[in-house]
């Protein structure tokens, strides 16, 4: 951190002796420093990542990959030179219930699936918070300058990724997307595509209930997941938030109903990608996402913001 003193009331608070550093480039310098964990602003990864690869380090990236194509091309660059291993972080890929309704659905219990839909909720107020939120980290995600879009582009590759994971590659996008005063909001805002070589559709879809207190250890958000198939429907009732009084996971096959129990700890999805990092290192495995995922759940947020000018159908691939 930069800030030398925040960086020594950090490492007391989380009971942590590292070593402490004020620039990056300490950290690059450091031969015994394996691999480094960006979680920095977005705008500032292509020059962090290309110097990390070049130093040798193996390096793990926060969603977004980039703010644009051309920085996330300069990336694969710079991976496709590396002797190490990059990866991008996407926590929803590792959250319980996500997986169990992957599982579920790899065993054909809905049958052949047809619709995706990721709905979003966002408030203004939470109760239950574990985390204090330190009012700079939200300065970066305002500025318009520094990002191509708020929701649908920072939070929304958390979505894209997970229809991902269920179904396939994400074509052709149609969007319409709202622009509120808040930079970051894009409420109410929807998008739907048709999943490549599947018979299936996605939507998924942003709201804001600024009267509405949600249940929520970390942010002023819940989700809620649908997934239609020929035989029934999975239900997935929480992940960022703890909004609804419902099992994680539930199966409506008609005229039965299954619910199932299994973890729902948000911060269990960032554990899961810690882990499949260092496993994957010590094994000589990529982690989830490559570069090349990275880049396609980039293009889909572009692609809606383009399709939301244009009023038009544009597949991610066409996005520059």
């Amino acid at each position: 951190d930069t800030d030398a003193e925040r960086t020594k009331r950090r490492a007391r608070e989380w009971g942590i002796s590292p070593r402490l550093y004020s620039d990056f480039a300490q950290v690059l310098d450091d031969p015994s420093v394996d691999a480094v964990e960006l979680l920095t602003p977005t705008w500032m990864h292509a020059d962090q990542i290309v110097a990390a690869l070049g130093a040798g380090k193996h390096v793990s990236a926060q969603k977004p990959l980039a703010i644009s194509i051309a920085e996330a091309d300069r990336i694969a660059a710079a991976v496709a030179r590396a002797k190490t291993v990059f990866r991008v972080t996407e926590n929803f890929l590792y959250y319980p219930p996500i997986l169990k309704a992957k599982v579920l659905l790899d065993a054909g219990v809905i049958g052949e699936p047809s619709l995706v839909r990721i709905h979003t909720t966002r408030a203004q107020k939470i109760t239950g918070q574990a985390i204090e939120l330190d009012p700079d980290a939200l300065v970066w995600r305002r500025d318009p300058g520094r990002k191509p879009g708020g929701g649908l582009y920072d939070d929304g590759v958390h979505k894209y990724a997970t229809a991902a994971l269920w179904i396939g590659e994400i074509g052709d996008v149609s969007a319409i997307v709202s622009r509120g005063s808040d930079f970051t909001q894009e409420t109410p805002s929807v998008a739907m595509w048709r999943f490549k070589g599947r018979d299936c559709l996605g939507i998924v879809d942003y709201t804001y209930a600024p009267e509405m207190t949600l249940r929520s250890r970390y942010y002023r958000a819940d989700e809620f997941f649908e997934i239609h198939g020929t035989r029934g429907i999975i239900w997935v009732t929480r992940c960022t938030g703890e909004m609804l009084d419902m099992p994680p996971v539930v199966v409506i096959k008609g005229t039965e109903t299954i619910s199932y129990q299994v973890p729902t700890d948000w911060r269990l999805g960032f554990d899961g990608a810690a882990v499949d990092f260092v496993d994957g290192l010590l094994t000589g495995r990529q982690p989830q996402q490559d570069i090349h995922e990275a880049t396609r759940m980039l293009r889909v947020p572009l692609a809606i913001y383009e399709s939301g000018r244009t009023g038009r159908w544009v597949a991610p691939e066409s996005v520059k």
